[in-house]
């Protein structure tokens, strides 16, 4: 390539984050700044609320297409050391995530790359399918699981820093390569 820059256009990218619920607020806003500018949204973002008996945080999934919440946790009370995830709930939300990606969404949400994703479970068949799809994927990392997703990614993803610039910095590449146009949000 003589004279020219050339970079490629990752559809992939991983929201790496310390402060999970800086991380939600962050994609939260982003995904309405995306449908009031008429984009084609889909998946699941992550909120959080204090509503179980437990006194423990629920874990919340919206799904931004539909504006349904589901939660993913179940309370197994207050001195409870196992694992909260609702298999239940986790595969629905997986079947909206792979109905999704068969619709082409301009942009994909998935809620996070985490510990059941490490071992082969949770969504990470779900990121796998947006990637082979070539549909734009978003996917929030916590920073101690950075490692993992990367060996899971294998470089075909651009990693993020938590923060909202840095966001629609990747997405403005994505949709200009996409619709050679600029998009509405950033």
């Amino acid at each position: 390539m003589s004279g020219s820059a050339f970079f490629e256009i990752k559809r992939l990218a991983a929201l790496v984050f310390e402060d999970s619920d800086a991380a939600n607020l962050i994609v939260e806003d982003f995904a309405r700044e995306l449908a009031r500018g008429g984009r084609r949204i889909a998946g699941m973002i992550q909120i959080a609320e204090a509503t179980q008996s437990c006194d423990c945080r629920d874990t919340l999934l919206h799904d931004v297409e539909t504006g349904q919440t589901l939660s993913i946790l179940q309370d197994l009370g207050r001195h409870s050391l196992s694992c909260r995830v609702d298999a239940g709930a986790l595969a629905h939300a997986a079947q909206r995530i792979s109905a999704a990606i068969e619709r082409s969404p301009e942009l994909l949400f998935i809620n996070r790359f985490g510990k059941l994703e490490i071992e082969g479970m949770g969504l990470y068949a779900e990121i796998g399918a947006a990637v082979a799809a070539e549909v734009p994927t978003l996917v929030c990392v916590a920073a101690r699981y950075a490692e993992h997703w990367r060996q899971f990614a294998m470089g075909l993803d651009e990693e993020l820093p938590c923060s909202a610039e840095a966001l629609r910095r990747w997405w403005r590449c994505v949709a200009e390569s996409d619709a050679g146009a600029i998009p509405a949000a950033g």
